[in-house]
């Protein structure tokens, strides 16, 4: 099986002469699809960085990315990353990044708006997805009147709802207590599995590298493990 995404000695520098910092220095990964990738390691260490760099939301100083369709997402002008993203990878965020005026049908929606997809096609793709994500009776309820895992549920439905298959999730659990965040991983790994997706997740906290497929341990932007 080939990797669906490939980072190649990325490294990502900050600043210039006295003020440099390395984010991360010579950190090379594979992500396959169905396989729930965990990054660890504490602040700081450059887990937003690389995410970051695979999900092509920055480009890296030296390195690369590659698809498993052979294309260099780091060297891709700037229109065509924005294709990819929105037609092959999902973002989950910490913060959730819901759309506050809108429902949680109507967030999960927005993808789907965004590649012109048809009405109905739409309406069946939501309604699916928070059927699948179990929200399927707060559809019309807004941001503010779910609890915190409802609203990662949403983000979670929205980042999956295009279908891409590739999914980066920076911290999903980092706003939650840890019941309601060990509910979050078990489901965004049982998407993994289930849609073949390459998930690649970052997280501080060691108990919830018990659900990954394999881990991947970064210390001051550089891979110990």
């Amino acid at each position: 099986m080939n990797p669906r995404i490939t980072g190649e000695e990325l490294r990502r520098t900050f600043g210039s002469g006295s003020t440099e910092v390395h984010a991360l220095d010579g950190v090379s990964l594979e992500v396959f699809p169905g396989e729930l990738t965990v990054v660890t390691g504490p602040s700081g260490s450059g887990k937003t960085t690389l995410l970051n760099l695979l999900g092509g939301l920055d480009r890296p100083t030296s390195g690369r990315v590659l698809l498993d369709d052979g294309r260099v997402l780091s060297d891709l002008p700037e229109d065509e990353v924005l294709k990819t993203r929105r037609s092959r990878i999902g973002y989950v965020f910490q913060t959730f990044g819901l759309i506050p005026v809108l429902s949680a049908a109507e967030n999960v929606e927005v993808p789907l708006r965004l590649v012109n997809t048809p009405a109905a096609e739409r309406a069946e793709k939501v309604a699916a997805m928070l059927e699948r994500v179990g929200l399927a009776r707060h559809a019309k309820q807004r941001p503010h009147e779910l609890s915190g895992g409802q609203q990662q549920r949403v983000g979670v439905a929205r980042a999956l709802v295009s279908g891409p298959d590739i999914l980066i999730a920076d911290e999903p659990t980092g706003q939650l207590d840890s019941d309601t965040a060990a509910t979050i991983m078990d489901l965004i790994m049982e998407l993994t599995h289930e849609l073949g997706i390459a998930t690649i997740v970052s997280t501080h906290d060691p108990l919830l590298r018990q659900r990954a497929d394999r881990v991947i341990e970064l210390l001051d932007g550089v891979l110990v493990s």
